[in-house]
């Protein structure tokens, strides 16, 4: 089946998902280069991703329904944030990149990570 015949069937599709995490994961790391050095302010990068988690959230006909419909989404991104973290903290090849990336204790270089 196509991305199109995909998308027009209308079921979650994990293919495209996978698709979208990886452009906004570059897109990420090509705007935090500076002066050739990639540097990863994590603040702004989570501030970023909520206002467009946000706006497409509002795109759904669900969220528009009452409060009680954008508290169960918010529940819902709640949980799958909760899981997807404790699974990259479990990860070994994560834990080197983090330690790699940020050295220490972030705070020695007055990071506010």
């Amino acid at each position: 089946m196509s991305m199109l015949e995909r998308a027009i069937a209308g079921n979650f599709d994990v293919a495209f998902e996978t698709k979208l995490a990886e452009a906004i994961v570059t897109a990420i790391a090509e705007a935090s280069m500076v002066d050739g050095v990639m540097v990863i302010r994590t603040g702004e990068i989570a501030a970023a991703l909520v206002t467009v988690l946000a706006s497409v959230a509002a795109l759904s006909p669900a969220s528009a329904r009452s409060p009680t419909a954008i508290r169960r989404i918010a529940e819902s991104f709640r949980k799958k944030l909760t899981t997807q973290v404790r699974t990259a903290l479990a990860d070994p090849l994560f834990h080197d990149c983090r330690a790699r990336a940020f050295r220490d204790d972030d705070r020695e270089r007055g990071g506010n990570a």
